[in-house]
């Protein structure tokens, strides 16, 4: 199975007339990890659909990032998709995590198949529902949690990734959770002493948990 017949079938595109777009317009297009999908204040001119991979979005506000969201397999950026809707710069930056297989639709396409085809129209309703829902929850932690509360449930999310051993830098980990640097090796170190983890040169291991 390619990888447009994955997208067909996970998005339950039957209509032959819609495939048949997808195959003539689409373009597959793979990307090691780090590479730019979208740009933040640029105009978009593709809709990305993530096959294989993952894709992080953020936004930036002078030297601070705020974690929005991660795009998975057989999703796509509803921030990027409400852009070629109304046809604006997008607000976000996105960026392959890993090495990312995507299929890119035309902006130009992307709102006339919502009224055309009722797969299409679904996809795009659903993308927006799933990242309204996520942004629900990172609100909600920001408001009720605790810095060190997150960075915590941050560490034991992604334990479960990857077992104990978690490879990041506190400059990263500062990224994904929209703080400092120094209140992150503060908090790390704080952990250290209580017993909770270990930390080694751009790596943590998670004791206990």
């Amino acid at each position: 199975m390619n990888e447009f017949e994955i997208l067909f079938e996970a998005l339950k595109i039957t209509e032959p007339i819609l495939q048949k777009e997808i195959l003539t317009h689409g373009v597959l297009e793979k990307y090691s990890k780090g590479v730019f999908v979208v740009e933040q204040d640029k105009y978009i001119k593709w809709l990305a659909i993530v096959i294989q991979g993952s894709v992080r979005v953020w936004q930036e506000e002078e030297d601070r990032e705020i974690l929005l969201y991660y795009v998975n397999p057989l999703e796509t950026c509803s921030l990027s998709l409400a852009a070629t809707f109304k046809d604006y710069k997008s607000l976000v930056h996105a960026r392959t995590e890993n090495n990312t297989t995507l299929i890119k639709i035309p902006v130009r396409f992307v709102k006339q198949w919502s009224f055309e085809y009722q797969s299409w129209f679904r996809f795009t309703t659903q993308s927006f529902i799933t990242s309204y829902e996520d942004l629900l929850v990172s609100y909600k932690s920001l408001a009720f949690k605790r810095i060190g509360e997150r960075l915590y449930d941050y560490l034991i999310y992604s334990k479960e990734l990857s077992e104990n051993k978690i490879h990041i830098s506190h400059k990263a980990l500062a990224n994904e959770l929209g703080t400092t640097r120094e209140v992150i090796s503060r908090l790390l170190k704080q952990m250290e002493e209580e017993g909770r983890l270990k930390l080694h040169f751009k790596m943590i291991e998670l004791i206990n948990s």
